[in-house]
């Protein structure tokens, strides 16, 4: 029997870890560990006055699990720990005693809450059920004897002593040298002509504690089913012996390196991650300062250089040793009250030639042109920084160089009028301060 259950077990498994490869596209697989405290259920529980607790046992676990699809799961486990039971009754002078250490191993079927049906599968916390069939192994016995050797025998004061109450040789009287305790040590084997292994039918109530994506914690209480009276040595009743048994366990989800998407099959990562598309001699995944000029000598990071470290990079820095802390403008000059003055003389001037143009009854593209080569003259020679284009105005630099000239002004005015841009009067009048002042 025990051949012809293990034969099954594998075959069961097998199967079953090869429909979760199928059905189950993220091939989770959970290895887990943990650790709890067992307690008998049988024979002798009935007829004692010992607190169930009192009798509880350690245990250790391992486990194999694969989830398919989005609710059953199955799980091979193995469970090894004790189970032990100490009869106490004194009407009865009922004083059985066991140990039973045990082996288990089998399958599991687990039925998940976090299914996005019943809770959602990102839940941090969701309870599981589970049922399974295992083999079960054990091997009894007894605690007779103290540690000298001797026998127990109960009085009925309550006592323990070396010698039988109905002992002709017992004395009349009670005597010290003929007390004795027990050792919990159990010495004794157990002889029956029951087989040392049985089925168990596990019955598990679960809770999930995920702490990470892929690391989680169980806590768990499981009543198990045995299919033999014999664990205990006993068999008063119809009954078959049973155990619950309750703890926390670790598990870890392994999973498989994600199939490459056919969409990038193609793609070269090697030669993406050497790219250099600025050709300033750092690679792109570290360039933080991406589209620097070929000709522009920068630092580590891929960023220009700026010795002074005031903000303007040296080949834009008009004031390449500004003093450290000094306010500077968007060319690196510090910004003093003269070139304050400087600055706001050649805004009055631009000004002043835009009211004077349009003041005249016909404002001539020649003019017009002859104010933008101005600007242009300017920015190029860096009296002036080039000031940001207003988002919605951005359209009408057609030549993306970030000055507005003539042409492209006057095609946005008629643009605006045949209807082909969607640009307002107040844009239009924007459009025309923006000119004078870029």
């Amino acid at each position: 029997m025990k051949k012809l259950f293990i034969v099954l077990l594998s075959v069961v498994g097998c199967y079953l870890f090869a429909l979760g490869q199928d059905e189950e596209k993220r091939n989770l697989l959970t290895v887990g560990g943990g650790v709890g405290v067992a307690g008998y259920r049988g024979d002798l529980v009935g007829k004692s006055e010992e607190s169930l607790l009192s009798n509880t046992k350690p245990y250790f676990n391992l486990s194999l699990e694969r989830r398919f699809g989005k609710i059953l799961g199955v799980e091979l486990a193995y469970l090894k720990g004790q189970l032990s039971y100490n009869e106490n009754n004194l009407d009865s002078n009922l004083h059985r005693n066991f140990l039973a250490n045990f082996n288990q191993v089998g399958v599991n079927f687990i039925f998940n809450f976090d299914n996005d049906i019943v809770m959602k599968k990102q839940s941090p916390f969701s309870p599981y059920l589970s049922a399974g069939v295992h083999f079960f192994g054990f091997d009894s016995k007894t605690d007779l004897k103290d540690k000298d050797g001797n026998n127990y025998y109960y009085w009925n004061d309550g006592s323990i002593r070396t010698i039988d109450q109905n002992d002709e040789n017992a004395p009349s009287v009670y005597t010290d040298s003929m007390k004795t305790k027990r050792d919990y040590m159990y010495e004794t084997a157990l002889s029956g002509s029951y087989s040392k292994s049985t089925i168990s039918i596990p019955f598990t109530l679960g809770l999930k504690w995920k702490i990470t994506e892929r690391f989680q914690g169980r806590f768990y209480a499981t009543y198990s089913l045995l299919m033999s009276d014999y664990i205990d040595n006993v068999s008063d009743d119809s009954k078959k012996d049973s155990y619950f048994n309750t703890g926390f366990s670790l598990h870890y989800i392994l999973r498989k390196k994600a199939p490459k998407d056919p969409m990038y099959e193609d793609v070269d990562v090697k030669k993406i991650d050497k790219g250099d598309k600025d050709k300033d001699g750092v690679k792109d995944i570290n360039d933080e300062c991406q589209g620097t000029r070929w000709d522009v000598k920068v630092d580590k990071k891929g960023c220009p250089i700026d010795t002074d470290k005031d903000g303007v990079p040296d080949y834009l820095d008009q004031e390449p040793n500004t003093e450290k802390g000094m306010a500077v403008d968007e060319v690196g000059r510090t910004i003093t009250d003269a070139l304050i003055q400087q600055r706001i003389e050649e805004r009055n001037k631009i000004i002043t030639e835009r009211k004077t143009t349009f003041s005249e009854e016909e404002a001539s593209t020649k003019t017009l042109d002859k104010i933008f080569d101005g600007i242009k003259k300017d920015h190029e020679e860096g009296k002036i920084g080039k000031s940001k284009i207003p988002e919605r105005l951005q359209s009408v630099d057609t030549n993306k160089d970030g000055l507005i000239s003539t042409s492209e002004m006057n095609a946005a005015f008629d643009g605006a009028l045949d209807g082909s841009n969607n640009l307002t009067a107040t844009d239009l009048n924007d459009l025309m301060e923006y000119f004078f002042e870029q």
